[in-house]
């Protein structure tokens, strides 16, 4: 049995993101993408169940994009980083239509 415990397939990809959490903006570094979650890298530390808006230009999609989550899981990323898995709570119907286009650019 896998232990992959995810609902939807996720894909690889780097671009930067920039998160905001309570006001304050940093950057971070998009890992992979799925229907309804994202792995970012940051060197910011956030606690499970933070509400985050994360700002990401996907290739092909048209531009930047926002949508809302909250973190899930934090792991140790490279260096001094943390991967920090973020699920979607608040995307319009324009942001996953975009984040839908990306995916199936990848299937």
């Amino acid at each position: 049995m896998s232990d992959e415990r995810r609902k939807n397939p996720r894909f690889q990809v780097e671009v930067p993101v920039r998160l905001t959490v309570a006001g304050a903006a940093f950057p971070g570094h998009l890992k992979d993408v799925c229907r309804d979650a994202v792995l970012v890298e940051t060197h910011r530390t956030l606690p499970i169940e933070s509400q985050v808006a994360v700002a990401m230009a996907l290739p092909g999609t048209g531009g930047p994009l926002e949508v809302g989550g909250r973190v899930i899981r934090v792991t140790p990323g490279d260096g001094d980083s943390q991967r920090v898995a973020i699920l979607f709570t608040a995307v319009t119907p324009a942001a996953e239509t975009r984040i839908d286009f990306f995916i199936a650019q990848h299937e």
